[in-house]
């Protein structure tokens, strides 16, 4: 098996994708000045990635150009949002040149001149200004990751050993990252796509926590919408782990003794995900257990009251915030879910997830 296939199944296991829309070519070293200098291209690179024709050209053998220009530019155009964008640009661009100078003959020059005046040429500039350092930086540490599952790490440190200071500290900030946190972690810290699975969720939260605090947790479940490019929802009852939200990873923790006396009080952030959630890590029969218990439990006066009450206070809360903020957005959420719940469970139903309970109306 190739450094190309080990690295397609590496892809695969980890984040359920590989390249899949970036062709590969590879020019032989002997070749290779000849090729870039007739199609305008650096010669002394080891190889280019196109965004417009989403190609990967490296000279044949290169294992770090592989990593780099495939691997790191290909996955970043084909699966983040901002390599989308980019290869959008290109493509369009592409498209008005060839209806510029369809059926007649033109030069660098004409090339050059349409440029300066057509917008989407503008557009990508300056998108490219706000993006490019990122987009190198993440195929760098692609080279970084590739190497170190197939024992190259040797050839990246002699590669990069000269950077200049200031983007080997970039460099260096995003390894520690990946060392920290894993690397399926940062791959989402840098706006990749996730194809999230109960089984990848486990992963992550390994790579992130460890192990130990993960297989010692009570319950976690997945939950959200598991759409691509939102975050990833997960939710546990855990005296190990701590809530967690970013850009990628939005994790709810209760410690085991409050999740107990929330299940009591039927709150819809508590038995959403208990009904709704897809089994990750703890005790699966706990998890049945508790599906049992909210759906033959009585309706207390406690339970009523207490949703009520945290009704009224998010209400309150959402007075002092600065309206049509996010904070304010929330508050107001939570408090018509609390106030919807309360008014269900005072007419004796019992209403689990979310869905359901916009279905209820008074």
């Amino acid at each position: 098996m190739n450094f190309l296939e080990i690295s397609n199944k590496f892809y695969d296991d980890l984040l359920g994708y590989k390249p899949e829309q970036t062709s590969l070519f590879q020019i032989p070293k002997k070749n290779w000045i000849k090729f870039t200098t007739q199609n305008n291209l650096n010669p002394n690179s080891s190889g280019v990635y196109l965004p417009r024709s989403q190609t990967a050209i490296i000279q044949k053998d290169e294992a770090l150009s592989l990593f780099h220009e495939y691997f790191g530019h290909g996955v970043y155009c084909e699966q983040s949002l901002i390599g989308k964008r980019l290869v959008y640009f290109e493509k369009q661009l592409l498209k008005e040149e060839k209806i510029e100078f369809a059926n007649r003959k033109f030069t660098i020059e004409d090339l050059q001149k349409l440029r300066q005046q057509n917008k989407t040429f503008k557009k990508l500039n300056k998108f490219k200004k706000l993006n490019l350092a990122r987009y190198e930086l993440f195929a760098i540490w692609t080279e970084y990751l590739l190497s170190e599952e197939l024992n190259l790490k040797e050839d990246f440190e002699k590669k990069y050993n000269f950077i200049e200071s200031e983007n080997r500290q970039a460099v260096d900030n995003i390894i520690n990252f990946s060392k920290q946190y894993g690397n399926m972690a940062t791959f989402y810290a840098n706006g990749l796509s996730r194809k999230t699975t109960a089984k990848r969720a486990k992963e992550l939260l390994k790579e992130i926590y460890g192990t130990d605090l993960v297989d010692h947790s009570k319950l976690i479940l997945l939950t959200g919408s598991k759409k691509p490019f939102s975050d990833i929802d997960l939710f546990a009852s855990s005296n190990y782990l701590q809530s967690t939200k970013n850009d990628w990873l939005d994790l709810i923790v209760f410690d085991e003794e409050d999740f107990e006396r929330r299940v009591c009080l039927f709150e819809i952030q508590i038995t959403h995900p208990i009904i709704a959630g897809k089994f990750v890590a703890g005790d699966f029969n706990y998890l049945q257990q508790k599906k049992k218990q909210i759906q033959r439990q009585p309706i207390t006066e406690e339970a009523i009251r207490h949703n009520f009450n945290r009704a009224e206070k998010n209400k309150k809360y959402a007075e002092r915030c600065k309206p049509n903020s996010e904070k304010w957005k929330a508050s107001l959420s939570y408090a018509q879910t609390y106030l919807t719940n309360a008014l269900a469970l005072k007419e004796g139903k019992r209403v689990f997830t979310k869905e359901e309970l916009e279905a209820v109306s008074f």
